[in-house]
């Protein structure tokens, strides 16, 4: 399932119980260096630049992060952890994975979370409003 099939109400419970997991996710510099883009460097065939990148930060990432993955792909899947962990297997988990680096929906709010970036607080804007 990705995040963009999600509807209804649900899309708020699932984006509360994945904000934790991706905010520890994006805090990491070296796990999170997967989800980043990155300009093709010159020479360099696009499948060569993808797997240096994931040799790289999937280790990290598989490794740093089991709790966190498995708790994004869970809300999404609409299970708990230890259930979605109990039916976990290699096809599962490519599956699931694959899904999910290919929505938009979850690139749009993990990059977001990544870059740190707002646009600031509601309270400043009012503020310069009324001055």
């Amino acid at each position: 399932m990705r995040l963009s099939d999600i509807k209804g109400e649900r899309t708020l419970e699932v984006i509360a119980d994945i904000i934790d997991p991706i905010a520890n996710i994006a805090e990491d510099e070296e796990a999170s260096a997967l989800f980043k883009r990155e300009k093709l460097p010159e020479g360099m065939t696009a499948k060569k630049f993808l797997l240096q990148r994931a040799r790289k930060s999937a280790p990290a990432l598989l490794k740093g992060h089991k709790e966190d993955i498995i708790s994004i792909l869970a809300a999404i899947e609409g299970t708990t952890p230890d259930e979605y962990a109990g039916a976990l297997n290699l096809v599962k988990l490519i599956k699931d994975t694959v899904d999910l680096l290919t929505d938009e929906a979850f690139g749009a709010l993990f990059i977001s979370a990544q870059s740190g970036t707002s646009s600031g607080s509601a309270l400043e804007n009012t503020e310069a409003r009324s001055e």
